[in-house]
This record gives C-alpha cells, sequence and structure tokens, in this order.
C-alpha cells in the first residue's frame, strides 16, 4: 500500500483514521499540528497528506500545502474540511488532488486515497 501522513487537529477522529487506514494496509503516521506535520513531512517523505484545511499553530491549511512543494516532495494531497471553499481559485489548489468536505464517509476517505496513490507523479522542481 502506501505511507500516509495524517494531520488534524481532531485526535479522536485522527485515532479512527489511523486505524481504518492500517487495516486497509497503509502506514500510517499522525500530526496534530501544523509544525508537527511539517517535521513528519520532511522526516517521513509520505506518499500522501491527508489533513485538514485549518490546523493549529498555523496561519492557513495552505502554508502546509506550499511545505509540500517547498520540501520537493511527491506526495500527493487530500484536504479534509468543512471550509472548502477556501481553496478555489488559489495557485495552491494545483497541489491538492482531492477535496472532502468533512464529515467524511470511511469508504470516501479510502476511495481518495487510492485514487492518489494511482494518480500521476507530480512534476517535482
Amino acid at each position: 500500500m502506501c505511507r500516509l501522513l495524517l494531520a488534524d487537529d481532531d485526535v479522536q477522529q485522527l485515532g479512527i483514521r489511523k486505524l481504518l487506514l492500517e487495516a486497509a494496509g497503509h502506514e500510517v503516521a499522525i500530526a496534530e499540528d501544523a509544525p508537527a506535520a511539517r517535521r513528519l513531512l520532511e522526516e517521513l517523505r509520505p506518499d500522501v497528506l491527508v489533513m485538514d484545511l485549518r490546523l493549529p499553530k498555523l496561519k492557513d491549511g495552505l502554508s502546509l500545502i506550499r511545505s509540500v512543494d517547498e520540501l520537493h516532495l511527491a506526495a500527493k494531497i487530500i484536504v479534509l474540511s468543512g471550509w472548502t471553499e477556501e481553496l478555489c481559485d488559489l495557485p495552491e489548489e494545483k497541489l491538492v488532488c482531492r477535496v472532502l468536505g468533512k464529515p467524511i464517509r470511511n469508504e470516501h476517505l479510502l476511495e481518495a486515497i487510492s485514487a492518489a496513490v494511482s494518480a500521476p507523479a507530480r512534476n517535482l522542481p
């Protein structure tokens, strides 16, 4: 399967998603805030970043999305948010392969991850 990084401030949902994704065969790391997510991005170089758009200790989720580009990572990005309109018409949107509105159904998350992993690699600078 693949290496995933889940970044969300909802600790309960992180735990549930981690169990679900590990049961599906994925290797899963979790981060509860943006600095931890950025550190894990750099250390683990995951295949997929599944992130809440609004994370603690971060001006906005777009800066974490930009981190993937700045670190020259090939990670695909899936955004989970109740505020999906924040991504519309922004340059960072091209870095995101899927946006899923909260609350998210488990099967939709699994489908999004499968599609992200199957998608062509991003062109890195």
